[in-house]
């Protein structure tokens, strides 16, 4: 998933992650990249840092 465009995430976005990251640990393998500071920090303070494939 390409997160260069991406400014805002509410809690529903983070819900969608977590499934698609779920769906994906069954069948392959979800890299998220270009995620800027805002969108990182959201990352590290919800504990999904620990649980996304970031680069």
């Amino acid at each position: 998933m390409d997160f260069a465009e991406l400014v805002y995430l509410s809690s529903a976005g983070l819900r969608v992650i977590l499934a698609a990251q779920k769906q994906m640990n069954k069948q392959g393998e979800m890299v998220i990249v270009k995620v800027n500071e805002t969108i990182m920090e959201i990352f590290e303070v919800t504990g999904f840092t620990e649980i996304l494939n970031i680069e």
